[in-house]
């Protein structure tokens, strides 16, 4: 789907689970991922929990490289999530069935641990819908599909701090991301399976999406 210039320095990588943590840029350091496993017909599946999928970035990109936004935007299928049960109606039963329908590829989960850490949530609430994700992210990995997750900085949430621990170790890779907006630099770096850093220039403008809030 996106062309060479687009991809990133990190390996290919052909299912996961895949983390990325830190910088706002992680979300879309997440959507290049997986937007290079999505093709025509196969469209990618956004789960949006951060609130923070950017048509206007897609678009930048898209004409950057010269390739009508259209042809990237009516490849992707999205899914908002605003409260924790939105997301558990979803991973219990919308998203296997979008899966199938779309025959996907990728699916892509934009702040999957947000709606957890609402302080209005119970903690043992948000704990019984965690439980839920792993189990889904191995389904769709055994399927074949790239499985993605971006994660912003959390929410200090008391007690929760094991939610993203307990995510990253499900997942097959982990990476850490950092910027240096006076440089316009990201900084990769993976800690699961392997070490590994890399330094990225981007050069296509805006690399952190905006909050739609």
């Amino acid at each position: 789907m996106l062309p060479a210039p687009l991809t990133l320095p990190v390996p290919e990588v052909s299912t996961g689970p895949v983390v990325f943590s830190g910088d706002d840029a992680t979300l879309t350091l997440g959507l290049l991922m997986s937007l290079r496993a999505t093709t025509k017909g196969q469209p990618l599946l956004i789960v949006d929990g951060a609130n923070a999928f950017d048509p206007f970035l897609v678009a930048d990109l898209a004409r950057k490289f010269g390739i009508a936004p259209r042809a990237i935007l009516d490849e992707i299928r999205i899914s908002r999530v605003f409260t924790c049960h939105q997301l558990e109606a979803l991973v219990r039963e919308r998203l296997h069935v979008a899966v199938q329908q779309f025959h996907s590829k990728a699916v892509y989960f934009s702040g999957l641990l947000d709606p957890l850490l609402d302080e209005e949530v119970p903690s043992g609430e948000a704990f019984r819908i965690f439980r839920l994700i792993p189990p889904v992210l191995q389904r769709l990995v055994r399927g074949g599909v790239l499985t993605v997750c971006g994660c912003p900085p959390p929410q200090q949430v008391p007690g929760r701090e094991g939610l993203f621990s307990a995510l990253c170790e499900s997942a097959a890779w982990v990476f850490d991301v950092s910027r240096d907006v006076d440089r316009d630099l990201i900084y990769i770096k993976c800690r699961k399976p392997q070490s590994g850093a890399w330094t990225w220039e981007p050069q296509i403008g805006m690399i952190a999406p905006r909050r739609w809030w």
